[in-house]
């Protein structure tokens, strides 16, 4: 039997209704083919901390809807390139440091930090062939306090008009952004579409049940844990429980009782999520990439204000750890049900996970009719 399309109005009517996407769109790999078209090439990427391109020359690599890219600093500020030589498309340069120019490891076509194509080895007797034609390819590059985003669409909204008004939320709770240091940064994968992996972010209706750690540390009762809605990004936020402050909870937990009193945890579209935890100021940084239809990769950065103990850093990476995993069994399980098909929409609490709605209404938006 042919499989009717889904059109925008159809989604959109079910969403307002309580019902959730369909289960293909958590399990057809044209569908997640569509959404890094429409969604993640033409929306900001976290590329990785402003304080990493300090210097003249300093670069950090990586990717936006899957396309190899590259932001440096140089004389006129920050500038990125997409990371792939004009030659046979080998990437020009791996992970993050410092450099005078951008070399590519295959043929050795060398770049300028402004992009421009300056040696190519043999090209002096290439007939017709001159370097002024292939310089990298520039996209945007765009500070947010202290985090770098990059866009591969032109015509998008600037970050700060997207996302500026989070960074005034984050100072709400006690973390002074500038001056974080980084402390950690690593890759992960998991075994989720990468919507079903926010959808679980965006909701703390399953915080009681399956975070034991989290629930004695933050208090998830409906009536003080707010979530709102901004446009391009949503915020939950909760406050920290009194029993844990006083050292009285029923779980064991890193020291609560640093500055930072107020938990945040924001959501900025399409990838990107921010979390403060209560305690010493402390921010953490995640990409949620797909990975296929039914796996997500991602790397988590930590960051801590200046004096932090290693016994706290250690304390609450573990503890985020912990959350973490709980939440990837979670994931996985609905993936499975997912890709089970049956039943084919499943049913929201409009009071509790609005948040998903917006998400999943978003990307409806941006991918249209299928």
């Amino acid at each position: 039997m042919t499989q009717l399309p889904d059109t925008s109005s159809s989604l959109l009517s079910a969403l307002d209704r309580g019902e959730s996407l369909p289960a293909r769109w958590y399990t057809d790999p044209s569908i997640t083919e569509r959404e890094i078209t429409h969604v993640l090439r033409k929306s900001w990427n976290y590329i990785g901390p402003l304080s990493q391109l300090s210097a003249i020359g300093d670069y950090v690599t990586g990717y936006a809807g899957g396309v190899p890219v590259v932001v440096l600093r140089n004389e006129s500020g920050l500038a990125g390139f997409v990371n792939v030589c004009r030659h046979r498309r080998h990437e020009v340069m791996k992970g993050r440091g410092n450099a005078k120019t951008l070399q590519c490891g295959y043929h050795a076509w060398t770049y300028d930090l402004a992009g421009g194509l300056k040696r190519v080895p043999r090209s002096a007797s290439e007939p017709n062939f001159d370097l002024a034609d292939f310089p990298l390819l520039p996209i945007r590059a765009e500070a947010l306090g202290p985090f770098v985003f990059v866009n591969l669409d032109a015509e998008a909204p600037t970050a700060r008009s997207c996302y500026g008004p989070v960074l005034d939320l984050i100072a709400e709770s006690g973390v002074v952004l500038d001056t974080l240091v980084p402390y950690s940064r690593e890759e992960w994968r998991s075994n989720a579409n990468w919507k079903t992996m926010l959808e679980n972010y965006l909701e703390c209706y399953h915080c009681a049940v399956a975070h034991p750690g989290f629930n004695a540390a933050i208090d998830v009762r409906p009536d003080v844990y707010t979530l709102e809605t901004h446009g391009y990004f949503s915020s939950q936020s909760g406050p920290v429980r009194p029993a844990a402050l006083e050292g009285k909870a029923r779980t064991r937990l890193y020291d609560v009782s640093g500055t930072v009193r107020q938990s945040q945890y924001h959501f900025l579209w399409p990838n990107v999520t921010i979390n403060i935890n209560p305690g010493f100021p402390n921010l953490s940084i995640d990409v949620w990439t797909p990975d296929g239809p039914n796996a997500t990769k991602g790397i988590s950065e930590q960051f801590f204000g200046p004096g932090v103990s290693d016994e706290f850093a250690k304390s609450l990476v573990a503890f985020n750890k912990q959350v973490a995993a709980e939440d990837d069994a979670l994931t996985d399980s609905v993936q499975r049900g997912l890709l089970g098909g049956i039943p084919d929409k499943g049913r929201f609490l409009t009071n509790s996970e609005h948040l998903v709605i917006h998400f999943q209404k978003m990307i409806v938006e941006a991918v249209g009719t299928y």
